[in-house]
């Protein structure tokens, strides 16, 4: 492994300013063993392209140091190394780990908007980022698009398992696609490159905008499309999900599903006029997720389906069409080997509890609590017919719930619109 060995204080050289670099968020601080294997994949991808502007490092700690700073490094590392640090806002990984990303990546941005950047590659947000699978031909993909192709936006493409991330898979992913019209498969993924185009739509200073932002994520694919900027996505291979354990399922539905709501508030006028989808460009190859993935037991998903569709039925009236509730109940006398839920019923949920976020129907806190069991059902659905034909059927599955969101977008539009009209 390179050693790195930062320069004492008092001989530190700072770089002029006014210098355009391409920015490489690495979350490992200075003299770790993961940023000294880091820097030799860097070193190698950068052979690899055609950079017209320096590398520079942004690295966290303890203070934000906004002036690039010379570094040290092995002599068979033949990157020439700068550095900046950001800092790491105080924010509760373990209870709310999809805000602390935010809070990071509006750190990096912040001090890749201060310092004047061309693009800003991001490397994952925390410590626990699988390095091992950045290897230098992927580096060099994910980079090669903003470096190389003047993309704006370049999201990532996972290979995983049928039963990970279906959070994503049965809300932010379709709802997102359906709204926006751009496929972008992973909307809240951690790595990611944005050019100085797109984080200029960003405040400079986010500490001064920490009440309206308080709770909210980057929706950066939102942002770009709305900027008509372009965006391509790039196969990064296998990732483990990022998970949620001992955090309650409804608080995760609430720390993804709210903010995407709220973001459907704010750009509602851009999307009511988007129809259909499209995909965005992909660089690279896909790749199998490794493994066998067991089957999974419905029963006690079901159980917990049943439960609300027997205590929560007053709750529901609120934020569901009375159709709607009617096929619920349906669905509770199905028989745990037999249980579907339609992805346009599922689609049409999501639609209702994100106006019923808008219109304030019921506090925003039972609203995820009272969501929680339909999704356990869609979970259960998907699972039946995932054991039923295979494992190879997830992504079909997943592309069929797509088409249905895009189906029902009529359906969210009337009720957007005229919300009485279709209210019980």
């Amino acid at each position: 492994m390179a050693e790195l060995e930062t320069q004492p204080e008092p001989k530190q050289k700072t770089i002029g300013a006014g210098q355009a670099y391409l920015l490489v968020a690495v979350p490992a601080p200075l003299g770790s063993e993961v940023l000294s294997s880091t820097i030799e994949k860097l070193s190698q991808a950068a052979s690899r392209l055609s950079l017209s502007c320096p590398l520079l490092l942004a690295v966290p700690g303890e203070e934000a140091l906004e002036e690039p700073v010379e570094m040290e490094a092995a002599s068979h590392t033949n990157l020439p190394l700068r550095y900046v640090t950001y800092t790491q806002p105080a924010t509760d990984a373990a209870a709310t780990p999809w805000l602390a990303n935010t809070a990071t990546q509006r750190s990096i941005f912040s001090l890749a908007n201060k310092i004047g950047i061309r693009s800003c590659t991001v490397l994952g947000t925390d410590v626990g980022f699988n390095r091992d699978l950045l290897t230098p031909e992927k580096l060099s993909l994910f980079m090669g698009p903003g470096v190389e192709g003047n993309f704006d936006l370049v999201m990532p493409l996972y290979s995983m398992q049928a039963f990970d991330d279906l959070l994503n898979k049965s809300i932010l992913y379709p709802l997102t696609r359906a709204l926006y019209g751009h496929r972008v498969r992973y909307p809240l993924a951690n790595e990611l490159q944005a050019s100085s185009k797109l984080m200029q739509k960003f405040p400079a200073n986010f500490e001064k905008d920490s009440v309206r932002q308080q709770g909210r994520l980057l929706w950066l694919a939102t942002t770009a499309v709305n900027q008509n900027l372009k965006i391509c996505q790039v196969q990064l291979g296998a990732r483990r999900p990022q998970g949620h354990e001992g955090i309650e399922l409804s608080d995760a539905l609430a720390q993804l599903a709210g903010p995407l709501f709220t973001d459907m508030e704010d750009n509602a006028a851009f999307w009511q006029r988007v129809r259909g989808s499209h995909d965005v460009p992909t660089f690279g190859n896909a790749e199998v997720a490794s493994g066998a993935t067991d089957t999974v037991d419905v029963r006690r998903m079901i159980e917990a389906f049943e439960l609300g569709v027997r205590n929560l039925r007053e709750i529901w009236s609120l934020v569901l069409p009375p159709v709607t509730l009617m096929e619920v109940k349906k669905l509770s006398r199905l028989t745990p080997d037999t249980f579907h839920m339609p992805d346009a019923l599922w689609a049409r949920i999501i639609y209702d509890f994100a106006l019923a976020h808008r219109l304030r129907n019921i506090h925003r806190a039972h609203l995820f609590g009272a969501l929680t069991p339909l999704y356990l059902g869609w979970v259960a659905s998907y699972a039946v017919e995932v054991n039923a034909a295979g494992i190879a059927m997830a992504e079909e599955r997943v592309e069929q719930l797509a088409r249905a969101y895009e189906a029902e977008k009529p359906y969210l539009l009337s009720r957007w619109r005229w919300p009485d009209r279709f209210h019980p």
